[in-house]
């Protein structure tokens, strides 16, 4: 909904990404889904050591979903693009780390500063059958002194329909 300027009411934009859990797909647990797929409960997850917590630089990452339509069928390409700071993100760039993006994917529960979470590369249709698998790693030295060194990670699905809603765990 766009700001109304005759209105008297006004919204804040909140745009962004607060924060990213980021683990195998083969370590989630059971999740379960509505009817129409649009709002899930995570049950549980196998082994919280194995889930990655990302912080990601304020007003720099994003989560975009993109439908498309091809002779009357769709898809959504979820796209997640996180960008850290050097130091809290060195694991993206473990060659296991690496291994499990090619042979397993990942799923995220994606934080929005609005509020909302949402469960990326899990579906009621696929479960996990469609991750997210990494489609590039940029590493940046930053050009002026003052600059932080980051780490950017991309990471893609493709699935049928949009992310569903976490309710509260």
């Amino acid at each position: 909904m766009k700001n109304d300027p005759q209105s008297p009411v006004r919204r804040k934009p909140a745009g962004g990404v607060r924060s990213v859990r980021l683990t195998a797909v083969s370590n989630l647990g059971t999740v379960t889904f509505t009817a129409n797929g649009a709002v899930c409960s995570l049950c549980e997850i196998a082994d919280e050591g194995q889930v990655m917590e990302c912080r990601p630089i304020e007003d720099e990452s994003e989560f975009v979903e993109k439908l498309t339509a091809d002779d009357g069928s769709f898809a959504v390409r979820h796209t997640l693009r996180v960008v850290s700071d050097r130091n809290g993100a060195e694991a993206w760039l473990e060659p296991e780390f690496l291994e499990e993006s090619r042979c397993g994917g990942f799923v995220a529960v994606v934080e929005l500063n609005d509020g909302r979470r949402l469960l990326a590369g899990y579906s009621s249709l696929f479960a996990g059958e469609q991750p997210l698998r990494i489609t590039g790693i940029e590493v940046s030295s930053g050009r002026r002194p003052a600059d932080v060194p980051t780490v950017t990670l991309g990471l893609e699905s493709l699935d049928t329909a949009f992310a569903a809603r976490l309710e509260t765990e």
